[in-house]
């Protein structure tokens, strides 16, 4: 079974649709059970759909850009794991 850190790992694959069927099921699993990987995981879904929204707008977002918010996204769900 995956534990959090791997689902933190494997987000963004996750929501690509870009892990092996099996892996893929086992981050649904855990999903099912841990709200605090669901919250990250819905957090970063709806920070990647905001970037995707401003790809159609005149606004030009970097790699770096997107990278740095995953990157803060990381460390919230760390620090938020140590206060459980």
């Amino acid at each position: 079974m995956l534990n959090c850190k791997n689902i933190t790992e494997e987000a963004n694959s996750y929501l690509d649709k870009e892990l092996p069927f099996f892996t893929r099921m086992k981050v649904k699993m855990h999903l099912a059970m841990c709200v605090n990987c669901r919250r990250y995981v819905d957090q970063l879904n709806t920070t990647i759909q905001a970037l995707r929204n401003l790809k159609g707008s005149d606004e030009i977002v970097s790699e770096d850009v997107v990278e740095n918010i995953v990157n803060n996204l990381k460390q919230v769900r760390h620090e938020s794991s140590k206060a459980d």
